[in-house]
């Protein structure tokens, strides 16, 4: 898998809100939905996940970004 820099998705948080709408976000201790949101839309640098989030959770992001972004 390779970095993004989510600086240039350009991808706002009113489209992820829109996607969670119909597809809600698995539940996970180690990475919330409002992590999310704030990686994506208001961070700048490399974008990682914890070492110990969800396969489940890894899994609703590809699938989230693919919908946005393809």
């Amino acid at each position: 898998m390779e970095a993004i820099n989510p600086k240039y998705l350009n991808i706002s948080k009113e489209k992820i809100l829109e996607y969670m709408k119909e597809h809600p976000m698995p539940e996970d201790p180690a990475y919330s939905k409002e992590d999310l949101i704030l990686d994506l839309t208001e961070s700048d640098g490399m974008y990682t996940l914890p070492d110990n989030v969800k396969q489940e959770t890894i899994e609703y992001i590809r699938d989230m970004l693919n919908a946005i972004l393809l």
